[in-house]
């Protein structure tokens, strides 16, 4: 990877080891349907390497064979690809979200640019190592499965985004998909991006939902004011009292 850099930190392996371990339990897939013994975890993490890249920079290509499977540790990355002269972002990935590893299982080149959107870190691993781990660790084999059929479901919710209807619906789903009650760290441009729509087109609903109360628009980010709002929009494509 010539976009990265091998994270230096002084830590020593037992140490990121654990740290890693820790963090790997809270963020792959849901414990709760799939339970992961520490000892599962600690195998894992102590085949993962840690690599940062600087915001704009590209962890893989579209076209590429897929060698590596990842994990984001910090910041965002985004799923795009060029076509006719503009990029389409698929999907913006957040801390916990695994990728790369569905075009590795299905023997198919990389369908999309994996670029950095911020400084981040992704924990990486090859796929003869992971492959090895779930073929000989079952609890590890099923909590993968589970984080997959996580991440089908969450694009199958990508696609009601995109038919929820008018502009002001489609951005009231993806915020509530993306930030939840809180804050969306997500520009305009890639807002556009993510919905097919011109930026202006964005600029003008997120004012519209702003001045009704329904978001709060800062630099560089989305606050959600009234979250019940933004769900019926999304639902019904009607803002509350209108």
């Amino acid at each position: 990877m010539t976009s990265g850099s091998r994270a230096v930190n002084g830590e020593s392996v037992g140490v990121r080891i654990e740290s890693q371990s820790a963090w790997i339990a809270r963020s792959l897939g849901r414990g709760e349907l799939s339970p992961l013994p520490p000892e599962e975890v600690a195998a894992l993490a102590a085949e993962l390497g840690e690599v940062h890249y600087a915001g704009g920079s590209l962890v893989f290509r579209e076209g590429e064979a897929p060698a590596m499977v990842h994990i984001v540790r910090e910041g965002l990355v985004e799923l795009g690809r060029v076509r006719d002269g503009r990029r389409v972002a698929v999907q913006v990935l957040h801390p916990g979200d695994v990728f790369g590893d569905v075009p590795l299982l299905l023997r198919h080149l990389e369908p999309f640019d994996a670029r950095a959107l911020v400084d981040s870190s992704v924990l990486s691993i090859d796929s003869v190592t992971l492959f090895g781990l779930l073929r000989s660790r079952p609890a590890l084999a099923q909590r993968w499965l589970v984080s997959l059929a996580e991440r089908m479901a969450g694009i199958q919710q990508r696609l009601l985004d995109l038919l929820a209807g008018s502009v002001d619906a489609q951005i009231a789903s993806t915020l509530l998909r993306e930030g939840g009650t809180g804050c969306v760290e997500l520009t305009q441009a890639l807002l556009a991006d993510l919905l097919g729509v011109q930026r202006s087109t964005v600029n003008r609903s997120l004012q519209a939902l702003a001045a009704d109360g329904l978001i709060e628009l800062g630099y560089r980010e989305v606050g959600i004011r009234d979250p019940d709002g933004l769900a019926h929009l999304a639902a019904t494509g009607e803002r509350v009292g209108r």
